[in-house]
């Protein structure tokens, strides 16, 4: 399950760039429900073309699937396609990633929580340079530090425990600012949200459990934030 969340991670990292979208009351729950949909499309027509080439027991310990069912499909000019395909997709993702992420770096330094000279925008390009260059550094230690799976578990756990954190945060805001003006009202509310931190919740408590090491690791990647978040809010 890890691994399947880890797929539709960042879905919502068009947030991050609020601040940069035309008519974002308009625009980022249409982004938001349109690119969701469309991924789910896509994945719902791999895994039928996967489960039209192979059989169940044929897909089981296979990492590399996606490669075996086009080497059925089409032979080994088709694997190598997607092999390439998959490096392609891959350095796009890093891609998008980093210039998603570089804003909430961005957004954090213009809050006074983050390294003063993180909020700097570039003055032809007009985008958050350093925040940009300090995250691919970053990105690029982390990817040094161990395993694919192990990468993807950390940012998994830490991720659903910012969702039940956003959840939770929902309902504080609704009593704490019940006069602030809302353009878009949570479908469903209450039960929605609450369906979706009680989801959440378990995923983040099942993970601790089954996987203890990655899911501490995550939490001690999050730790070592909080004194810096501490020091520059305090300076702010």
């Amino acid at each position: 399950m890890i691994a399947v969340l880890w797929t539709y991670e960042a879905w919502y990292f068009v947030t991050y760039a609020a601040g940069e979208i035309k008519d974002p009351q308009r625009n980022i729950p249409r982004a938001l429900l349109g690119g969701l949909l469309i991924l789910m499309s896509i994945y719902v027509v791999v895994n039928i073309a996967y489960l039209y080439a192979l059989s169940i027991d044929e897909m089981k310990g296979t990492t590399r699937i996606a490669e075996r069912a086009a080497t059925v499909l089409v032979g080994p000019a088709g694997a190598t396609f997607v092999a390439l395909t998959v490096v392609i997709s891959t350095f796009g993702n890093n891609a998008a990633a980093i210039l998603a992420g570089s804003r909430l770096l961005f957004a954090m330094a213009s809050d006074g929580v983050f390294l003063p000279q993180a909020n700097r925008v570039h003055p032809l390009y007009r985008t958050p340079h350093v925040a940009i260059v300090a995250l691919t550094i970053w990105s690029a230690l982390l990817a040094l530090s161990g395993t694919y799976e192990q990468l993807f578990t950390y940012v998994m756990f830490a991720s659903i425990l910012f969702s039940v954190a956003a959840g939770v945060a929902l309902f504080r805001l609704r009593y704490t600012m019940p006069d602030r003006p809302r353009p878009y009202e949570t479908f469903g509310y209450p039960f929605v949200p609450l369906v979706f931190i009680a989801g959440s919740a378990a995923f983040v408590l099942n993970t601790l459990f089954e996987r203890p090491f990655e899911s501490l690791a995550g939490l001690g990647l999050l730790a070592l934030g909080l004194p810096a978040y501490w020091y520059w809010g305090k300076r702010a």
